[in-house]
């Protein structure tokens, strides 16, 4: 299995070089970084942001969510990306975290980081 950075940045080079609407500020390389991050208290959903050294991150998609919080309280907040032995990428993130706004995890996976599947809870 190929490190997760690079996984990503292969994904994200083809979807890049068809959408000029996703670029990045600098051209991908094979040596890059990437990072989950939400906005707010999490109502906007998905955003990464690539980097080449960890210092400074280009945020992708023109800092707009690549994926939008659908389940509980519809919040994605500390979304977590991993890729699978199969090659899809899985996230998961908080939704809600009390017994008033109810304990539910997020997932969704995708090929490509760019089209995911429906977001489901998880109790």
């Amino acid at each position: 299995m190929k490190p997760l950075f690079l996984s990503v940045l292969l994904a994200l080079a083809a979807e890049l070089a068809a959408n000029p609407t996703l670029r990045a500020a600098e051209p991908p390389r094979d040596d890059a970084f990437l990072f989950t991050s939400f906005r707010g208290n999490g109502e906007d959903g998905l955003h990464l942001a690539l980097s080449h050294d960890g210092f400074p991150w280009t945020p992708l998609n023109g800092d707009r969510s690549f994926l939008r919080p659908e389940i509980g309280k519809k919040l994605m907040r500390d979304p977590c990306l991993a890729q699978g032995p199969d090659g899809a990428f899985h996230l998961v993130w908080t939704t809600g975290w009390t017994a008033e706004s109810g304990k539910v995890v997020g997932y969704a996976r995708s090929r490509d980081l760019v089209h995911w599947s429906a977001p489901r809870g998880v109790a």
